[in-house]
């Protein structure tokens, strides 16, 4: 588990990169960019807090499958085995960027590039990586100066109590297979360059990607094939009874997935062939065993939606963790008289 509280910035610099399209100027570093201990402590939270509970990590890539061939995994590593002054690196990461901002909507802006030490990983000793922090979107404000009146001007910044727009954290735990990277942008459609085109990075097939993916996978499979043969209650239970199978196992075979889910749906050899599409049309590389990964587990659950919505303009919201709920006290039958399909629940007392 990566703790990210403590790390400490012992250099700094700060650039502005333009969009190639448009031949925006870049403005380089040339030194570092000093803090003060006070700015420190203020400026060390807006940069790190995109990734605090953040479960994913991803690594480095290349068409080649040469990861020696990917332009900011080589720069990470010449620094990290300190052959490179930082200021120059700051520069070729910077161009790097550049090269990249290809698009006409891709947006100019700031840079901090960071080299952090300290970050806690639960082992005994700390390590070592590296932040890149761009600066897209800068809102207006009122700044205020005092003497005989009161003046104000309207200018443009940004609030250290907000979100950075992109940034991404190199964590120096070299591996075969290159270097750990958490990520962050906007979700803009156009930052899309930020992740595979910058960085080139894909997701590390972990147990959170298992996790992550599987329950998608599920979850779509519901809505594509259980919904439509056994409409949404048996839906809205199903993917309730994935969840509860999720949260009852450490791990996750294919067997668990059958024995406690699929059987009992008469659904075993239709979600094979589902599964098998998934992954050609996604791409998506699924382990036949994988141990639950509980932060991923937990955010996908507040994603998944339970309401049942009528065109009679009722909705009905079920729990997601009580899927039992719904098949002991919610019935669903048609009534001959009013040519209408109707949903009996029971209960004890309103809430």
């Amino acid at each position: 588990m990566i703790n990210l509280k403590n790390a400490v910035i012992s250099k700094l610099t700060l650039q502005f990169v333009g969009n190639k399209i448009r031949e925006e100027k870049n403005i380089y570093a040339g030194d570092l960019f000093h803090l003060t201990e006070k700015e420190e402590e203020e400026i060390q939270p807006f940069f790190i807090s995109p990734f605090k509970k953040q479960s994913e990590f991803y690594q480095f890539t290349h068409y080649t499958k040469d990861i020696n061939f990917n332009i900011l995994y080589s720069l990470c590593k010449e620094i990290f085995e300190a052959s490179i002054d930082f200021v120059e690196f700051s520069d070729k990461v910077l161009d790097h960027l550049f090269e990249r901002s290809n698009h006409p909507q891709i947006k100019a802006g700031e840079v901090f590039i960071a080299f952090l030490e300290d970050i806690d990983t639960g082992q005994e000793s700390k390590i070592s990586g590296i932040g890149i922090f761009k600066l897209e979107n800068k809102n207006k404000f009122l700044r205020f100066k005092h003497a005989d009146i009161v003046e104000c001007a309207i200018q443009k910044g940004y609030r250290l109590d907000s979100s950075i727009d992109k940034g991404c954290l190199i964590l120096n735990t070299q591996k075969e297979d290159g270097y750990l990277v958490m990520t962050y942008d906007d979700a803009h459609a156009e930052s899309e360059y930020w992740k595979k085109s910058f960085l080139e990075v894909d997701y590390v097939k972990d147990d959170s990607y298992q996790t992550k993916n599987y329950i998608n996978l599920l979850s779509d499979f519901s809505q594509q094939v259980i919904f439509e043969e056994k409409g949404k209650k048996i839906q809205t239970e199903f993917i309730g009874n994935c969840l509860q199978m999720f949260n009852a196992n450490e791990t996750i075979t294919e067997e668990v997935l059958e024995k406690e889910l699929l059987e009992d749906y008469n659904v075993v050899e239709e979600f094979k062939l589902y599964k098998k599409t998934y992954a050609e049309t996604s791409g998506i590389q699924f382990s036949e065993i994988f141990d639950v990964s509980t932060p991923a587990l937990n955010r996908e659950k507040r994603k998944i939606r339970t309401e049942i919505k009528l065109d009679t303009h009722i909705q009905i919201k079920l729990d997601i963790n009580k899927p039992e709920a719904s098949e002991d006290f919610l019935e669903q039958g048609y009534d001959e008289d009013k040519k209408m399909f109707y949903y009996k629940i029971y209960f004890n007392s309103e809430l």
